[in-house]
């Protein structure tokens, strides 16, 4: 009993000291780290790809390859760029000199970036790695956190070539690039808050189809 005891405070200590440790680094570390943790876990596993879900964080809904995420009340929308796997698209990106945080990332032959810009008590955070795309409030004392599960997230995803290339391959001319991405539609300061309305709405209308269904 008293191994057992003994183990679980370690574990407590050992939990502890990792959040505050990174709560406490340079965020530009945080983001080296996470990219270069390589240890994924799958938790989600879909149509094409499957990803890592940090412990705690909770999916709330799925709308095509748009995910919206939960962790508390920081709220995490992810798209996984099907498409842009298919073309071997690059991201295309400048840095910003005003704005909290914008850096570009390269790492393993992968390209994206992450931006960072206050929003009254919060952070807005966007950020773009693997084919795959986050944008994410966050509260102000969890930025280095939500920074960290963001890029883990973004760098976990792992693709299944021959599930995509037998989507979009046969139907190359006919699938449409402009399928259900609103990430790459809207640029404007306060569009985040009006997707998580048009996605509440889209949720809304999803669950009324299913109750006249049943």
């Amino acid at each position: 009993m008293k191994k057992v005891i003994l183990v679980l405070v370690l574990l407590l200590l050992v939990t502890g000291c990792t959040t505050k440790n990174i709560e406490n680094e340079d965020i530009n570390d945080v983001i080296v780290s996470a990219i270069e943790d390589s240890n994924h876990d799958f938790t989600e596993s879909y149509n094409g790809f499957k990803i890592r879900i940090p412990q705690g964080f909770e999916i709330v809904g799925k709308v095509e390859n748009n995910i919206r995420i939960l962790n508390d009340e920081d709220v995490y929308y992810l798209y996984i760029d099907i498409i842009g796997r298919y073309y071997k698209k690059d991201v295309e990106y400048e840095e910003k000199s005003n704005v909290f945080l914008s850096r570009k990332i390269n790492y393993n032959d992968k390209n994206g970036y992450i931006e960072i810009n206050e929003k009254d008590d919060k952070y807005f955070i966007k950020a773009e790695y693997n084919n795959a795309k986050i944008e994410a409030l966050v509260n102000k004392n969890n930025i280095n956190t939500g920074v960290y599960n963001i890029i883990k997230m973004l760098s976990s995803v792992e693709y299944n070539d021959l599930i995509i290339n037998t989507m979009i391959g046969e139907n190359a001319l006919t699938y449409k690039e402009e399928e259900f991405n609103l990430f790459e539609s809207k640029q404007e300061e306060n569009f985040f808050m009006d997707y998580i309305d048009e996605y509440d709405e889209e949720e809304e209308l999803s669950i009324k189809d299913e109750d006249i269904i049943k």
